[in-house]
């Protein structure tokens, strides 16, 4: 079975919300299955960004099973598969002048962002969702804060309250943070090896 198949059978069987089927066509008609987890991160090729949340999906409900959260599997599919939505519809593919192996210049294939809706990261990614299916808060705050390195933390509130209210509150914020880390990792690794 495809990865396509495989997402979206699991999305069927486990999302069981009013809107479930619009966010089915709104994934089915984006980039989702073609876009890259990133300009350069990690799995920058097509498809990298279903491989990388199906694979952070993957880790999270491993995660869940083994410290017994209790959380829902339909929780885990929503922050583990959807906690980068905001990355659908933000790459184009694009060309750049590098020198090949010999010193020839060469044009070479990259991504570029083009963020036509610029509203952040987690945050973006729960405005999206939230354009078709109800989040939890516990939903909310885990795909909102997911992304610790991100440079705007330090400017919501003195001290990071909110992060760190977030992850008091909600222990699958710190599964999915190591899963994102954890499966990014791997891609990474795997990326070195095909060199």
């Amino acid at each position: 079975m495809d990865l396509r198949t495989e997402i979206l059978e699991e999305i069927e069987q486990k999302i069981q919300r009013p809107g479930k089927s619009e966010l089915m066509k709104f994934l089915k008609e984006s980039d989702f299955f073609k876009a890259p987890a990133s300009t350069r991160f990690h799995d920058s090729s097509e498809s990298g960004l279903a491989r990388h949340s199906w694979g952070v999906y993957q880790i999270l409900k491993e995660k869940v099973q083994r410290f017994q959260l209790g959380t829902s599997d339909e929780t885990v599919l929503v922050c583990g598969l959807f906690h980068d939505l905001c990355k659908v519809n933000f790459y184009e593919s694009s060309t750049k002048w590098a020198k090949d192996r010999f010193g020839n210049w060469i044009q070479v294939p990259i991504w570029k962002v083009n963020d036509s809706l610029p509203l952040g990261h987690g945050e973006k990614s729960v405005i999206i969702l939230q354009n078709f299916i109800r989040l939890t808060e516990e939903e909310q705050c885990v795909i909102r804060w997911h992304l610790i390195i991100d440079p705007g933390l330090s400017f919501n509130y003195p001290s990071g309250y909110p992060f760190h209210s977030a992850l008091e509150r909600f222990p699958l914020l710190t599964l999915l943070i190591t899963s994102d880390l954890e499966q990014t990792m791997k891609e990474n690794m795997d990326a070195e090896k095909s060199k």
